[in-house]
C-alpha cells in the first residue's frame, strides 16, 4: 500500500534538494557581488566626494580672493571663513579614507599645502594696514593663484586616484557577475537535467503500470463496458482497477435502465403527438420536417414521405413557413393575436381555420435543436363568434328604434306634453331617461364593435401629424378636466414623424382613453406623451388616479369588463373598441397599472415608412 506514494515522496524530495541546491548557488553569488560594489562604494567613493568638496570649497576660498581685489572685502572675508572650515572637514575625511598605493603622500602633501595657502589668503585678507591695489593684485598674481593651483592640482590628483579604482572596480564588479552567471547558467543546467532524468525514472518506475489501466480505460470510456481490467497489484493501482471495473458494472446498468427510459419515454412522446386533436409539425434546427402527427398528415401528407423534406417544399402557406422560420432564424416563439395569428387551410375537402403557433425547442445550454408548429383548429370558435356577433348586431340595430322611441316619450313626459307631473313623477321619469340614454350609448358601442370587427367601417387612413390627434383630443376633455381641477399636460414633440391613421377614429380612442384617465383620477394630473421608435409612434396616457387591481388588468379590453368600485360611466366597451380600432391600424394597445397609484395605457400607430 506504501510503494507508489514512497516512489512519489523520494522523487519529490529530489527535486526539492536540487532546487535548494540551485538556489543556494544563485543567493552566495548576489552576495558575492553585492560585497564586491560595497567595497567599491565603502573604499573609493567617500574619497570621491571629499575630493570633489575640497576642490569646490578651495575654488571658492579663490574667488574670495578675486573679491577682495575687487575692493569687496567684507564679503571676501565672509566667504573664506564660511568656506576654508568646509575643506579642513572634507580633508579630514580623505585623511582618514586612505585606500589605494600612494594616496597617503598626496593627503599629506594636500594638507600641507593647505596649511601654507591659508596663511598666504589670510594675510591677504587681514592685513593691517591692507595692502594697496596694486601691491595686492601683484601678491594675488605671484603667490596666492600660483599657490591655490598647485593645491587644487594635488586635489585633482586624489579625485583621479579614486576614480580609476573606481572604475577597476567596477571592471571587477562585471567580471565576477558574469563568472556568477555562467556559473549560474551551468548549475541550473546540470540541475534541470539531473532533475529530467530523476523525474523520468521515478515517473516510468511509478506510472508505468498504469498505461495498460489506460488504454482499457479508453475503452471503457468509447462506450465498451463489457471490458473488465484485470491489475494484480494492493497499492493504490490495484485499487483504482477494482474501482473501475465495479464503476463499469455500475454504468452498464444505468446505461441498461436509461435506454429502457428513453425508449418509453420517445413511445409516450410519439402517442402524445398521435393523440392531439390538433396539427403538430417538428422541424430540426435546418428546416426539415422531422415529424408530423396523424391530424397534420391529413393536410400535409403520410409523414414517411414528408420527413427530412424542407418544410417550404412540403407547406406552401406563407404565413406558417415565415412563422418556422422566425422560429428557428429568430430563435422566439411566433404566436400573433387575433387575424394576424389565423390561417385557412384545406382539410378533408372544407376549409378549416387554425391558429398559428411556432416554438423553437432548445436544449439545456440554450442550444437550438429546431422548431415545433402547432395549428389549433379554432374554425368552430370563429363560426360562433360570427354568429354572435351577427346577433349582437342584429339585436342592436333592431332594438335601436323602440328605445329611441322610449326615449323620445320619456322626453315628452318630462316636458309636460301629457300633463303636468307630480315631484316624485318627476324623479321617476329622470331616471328612466337616464336608464335610457345610458342603453341607447350601450347600443351604438355596440354597433360599432360589430361593424369594427366585421370590417364593415374600415379606417380611412391618411398622413396625419401626432400633435395634431393629441391636441383635437385634448380640447374635447379639457372642459372636464377643468372642472376636476386637473391639468392635462401635452408632451408631444411637433416634430415627429407622421403617422398612418384614420384622424376621427384615433381621436376617438385618444378621447376615450383621456376620458377614463379624467373620470377615475380625484388628484394629480393627466399626461399625453408621444415619441418615435423604430418606423412607430408610440403614444402614452398617463393618470395619478385610483388604478386596476392587478387581477382585472389582463381582462381590461374585454367586452363588458368593469373594475369594482370604479366610477361607472359606460357599459365597458370603450377599451375594445379602442383596442380594435388600433389593431385595424396594425399597431398595439397595452396598458400598466398599481393599483392606488395611477395607469398608462399605450397604443402605436405606424409611420408612413414603418413597418410594424
Amino acid at each position: 500500500m506504501q510503494n507508489l506514494r514512497t516512489q512519489l515522496l523520494i522523487s519529490h524530495l529530489l527535486l526539492l534538494l536540487l532546487m535548494v541546491g540551485v538556489m543556494t548557488g544563485a543567493v552566495l553569488n548576489f552576495f558575492h557581488l553585492g560585497r564586491s560594489i560595497d567595497r567599491i562604494l565603502k573604499n573609493n567613493y567617500k574619497s570621491v566626494i571629499a575630493a570633489q568638496n575640497m576642490e569646490e570649497t578651495l575654488e571658492r576660498q579663490d574667488s574670495a580672493a578675486t573679491f577682495f581685489l575687487a575692493g569687496k572685502s567684507e564679503r571676501a572675508r565672509l566667504q573664506y571663513e564660511a568656506n576654508w572650515p568646509l575643506f579642513r572637514k572634507a580633508y579630514e575625511v580623505e585623511a582618514h579614507n586612505i585606500t589605494e598605493p600612494g594616496e597617503q603622500a598626496i593627503s599629506d602633501d594636500v594638507g600641507r599645502q593647505f596649511a601654507a595657502y591659508r596663511k598666504a589668503i589670510a594675510k591677504l585678507l587681514y592685513a593691517n594696514p591692507p595692502f594697496p591695489a596694486a601691491r595686492a593684485n601683484d601678491y594675488y598674481f605671484g603667490t596666492l593663484a600660483p599657490a591655490f593651483l598647485r593645491l587644487k592640482q594635488r586635489v585633482q590628483d586624489i579625485l583621479d586616484l579614486n576614480q580609476k579604482a573606481i572604475v577597476r572596480g567596477d571592471s571587477q564588479a562585471k567580471a565576477e557577475a558574469l563568472r556568477a552567471s555562467w556559473m549560474s547558467i551551468a548549475v541550473t543546467g546540470i540541475s534541470f537535467f539531473l532533475a529530467l532524468f530523476v523525474a523520468l525514472r521515478m515517473i516510468n518506475a511509478a506510472l508505468s503500470p498504469l498505461r495498460a489501466l489506460a488504454l482499457q480505460t479508453e475503452e471503457i470510456g468509447l462506450g465498451h463496458l463489457n471490458q473488465r481490467i484485470e491489475v494484480k497489484r494492493t497499492d493504490e493501482i490495484g485499487l483504482l482497477a477494482s474501482s473501475f471495473n465495479r464503476m463499469a458494472g455500475k454504468l452498464r446498468e444505468a446505461r441498461r435502465q436509461l435506454e429502457e427510459r428513453l425508449r418509453r419515454a420517445e413511445r409516450m412522446s410519439d402517442a402524445a403527438l398521435e393523440s392531439l386533436y390538433d396539427p403538430v409539425i417538428v422541424t430540426d434546427a435546418r428546416g426539415e420536417i422531422v415529424h408530423l402527427n396523424r391530424a397534420a398528415e391529413g393536410l400535409f401528407g403520410s409523414a414517411i414521405s414528408v420527413a427530412h423534406q424542407p418544410i417550404s417544399k412540403v407547406v406552401r402557406e406563407q404565413s406558417v413557413l415565415e412563422a418556422v422560420e422566425r422560429a428557428i432564424r429568430q430563435e422566439r416563439v411566433s404566436a400573433a393575436e387575433g387575424e394576424a395569428g389565423l390561417v385557412s387551410l384545406q382539410a378533408g375537402g372544407s376549409q378549416r381555420v387554425y391558429r398559428l403557433r411556432a416554438s423553437p425547442m432548445r436544449e439545456s445550454d440554450e442550444t437550438l435543436l429546431g422548431a415545433v408548429l402547432v395549428l389549433e383548429d379554432v374554425t368552430h370558435v370563429r363560426e360562433l363568434d360570427r354568429l354572435k356577433t351577427e346577433f349582437i348586431g342584429v339585436a342592436s340595430h333592431e332594438l335601436r328604434t323602440p328605445v329611441t322611441s322610449l326615449l323620445l316619450s320619456v322626453q315628452l313626459l318630462d316636458e309636460g306634453a301629457a300633463g303636468p307631473l307630480t315631484p316624485d313623477q318627476k324623479e321617476i321619469v329622470k331616471a328612466q331617461k337616464e336608464d335610457l340614454q345610458r342603453l341607447a350609448a350601450m347600443m351604438r358601442d355596440l354597433l360599432e364593435l360589430t361593424r369594427l370587427e366585421a370590417g364593415v367601417t374600415p379606417p380611412r387612413l391618411e398622413i396625419v401629424p401626432p400633435h395634431e390627434l393629441v391636441q383635437g383630443a385634448i380640447q374635447s376633455i379639457l372642459p372636464q378636466a377643468e372642472a376636476k381641477g386637473l391639468p392635462l399636460n401635452c408632451n408631444v414633440p411637433e416634430n415627429l414623424p407622421c403617422v398612418r391613421a384614420d384622424r376621427e377614429q384615433i381621436t376617438r380612442v385618444l378621447v376615450n382613453l383621456l376620458s377614463n384617465a379624467v373620470r377615475h383620477t380625484n388628484r394629480g394630473s393627466v399626461s399625453v406623451e408621444a415619441s418615435e421608435s423604430g418606423g412607430i409612434v408610440v403614444f402614452t396616457i398617463r393618470d395619478t388616479g385610483v388604478g386596476i387591481p392587478k387581477e382585472y388588468l389582463p381582462r381590461i379590453f374585454e367586452r363588458f369588463v368593469q373594475v369594482p368600485g370604479a366610477t361607472r360611466g359606460g357599459a365597458g366597451l370603450g377599451l375594445s373598441i379602442a383596442q380594435t380600432i388600433i389593431r385595424a391600424h396594425g399597431g398595439t394597445m397595452t396598458a400598466k397599472s398599481k393599483f392606488g397609484e395611477g395607469s398608462a395605457f399605450t397604443f402605436t400607430l405606424p409611420t408612413p415608412d414603418g413597418n410594424l
